[in-house]
């Protein structure tokens, strides 16, 4: 089995010639190496008293062999068509294949549908060139421990991936929020009536477009005139049952 894929058409053979129904794997693996974490689904244990797991035949695509009249199950790629692309695939384009005329976006797939939901094992993606069938770019993800072992170990390390980009430490700049509180009292004829007159008198309480941070926001009525010391859940004060 070649080790040096480059194009789409030797990437397809190594699917049909993988045995995917022979790869043992242990209960360590399924549990860790896959993204997937409802993993009983997924695999089957042959023999209880031994930690072999194996692809659940009923999660992969089945075909008749009528050369050798035997059953064949195996995973296979897919096209993603453009129309049906929610996560931005063909929106957000490699650089790979900026310049590249058509190209085409595969995904790994055994069971399509049906009565049962199409099983996508891996979230690894490949694009190819529709006039050339090279392989353009692989798109691994970090948590794929198995697939991406399995794949980089096959397809020729020229083929331009982000395997290494997923794993580089970045910057990136997180915001968040800090809630306070304040309990304000004020007569009114009602309750909408108390808050016009508390937003009248204290400016600071009206809500308006664009409001800036550290500007008040009306909650709901509470059974106390002022805050509790400590530690405390907002939710425990309010009239609301």
């Amino acid at each position: 089995m070649t080790n040096n894929i480059k194009t789409f058409k030797e990437l397809r053979k190594l699917f049909k010639d993988t045995q995917w129904l022979t790869i043992k794997f242990s209960k360590d693996e399924v549990t860790n190496q896959f993204q997937k974490k409802d993993w009983e689904n997924w695999f089957e244990q042959p023999d209880e008293t031994k930690d072999e797991f194996i692809f659940n035949k009923y999660e992969l695509d089945h075909r008749i062999d009528k050369k050798t009249q035997s059953d064949v199950y195996r995973l296979r790629l897919l096209p993603i068509k453009e129309r049906y692309n929610f996560n931005g695939l063909y929106r957000n384009k490699p650089q790979a294949v900026e310049n590249i005329k058509s190209y085409t976006i595969y995904e790994v797939v055994g069971n399509n549908g049906g009565y049962r939901s199409k099983y996508v094992p891996t979230e690894t993606k490949f694009w190819v060139d529709n006039y050339t069938d090279q392989l353009l770019y692989i798109s691994y993800k970090r948590e794929d421990i198995w697939f991406n072992n399995f794949f980089r170990n096959k397809i020729d390390s020229s083929v331009t991936n982000n395997y290494d980009e997923i794993f580089t430490e970045k910057t990136f700049h997180l915001a968040y929020e800090q809630r306070t509180y304040k309990i304000v009292t004020a007569k009114g004829l009602d309750y909408e009536d108390a808050q016009k007159n508390a937003e009248k008198e204290n400016p600071e309480l009206e809500w308006k477009p664009g409001r800036t941070n550290k500007k008040w926001e009306h909650l709901y009525q509470v059974k106390v005139d002022k805050l509790p010391e400590g530690d405390f859940d907002m939710n425990d004060l309010s009239t609301r049952d």
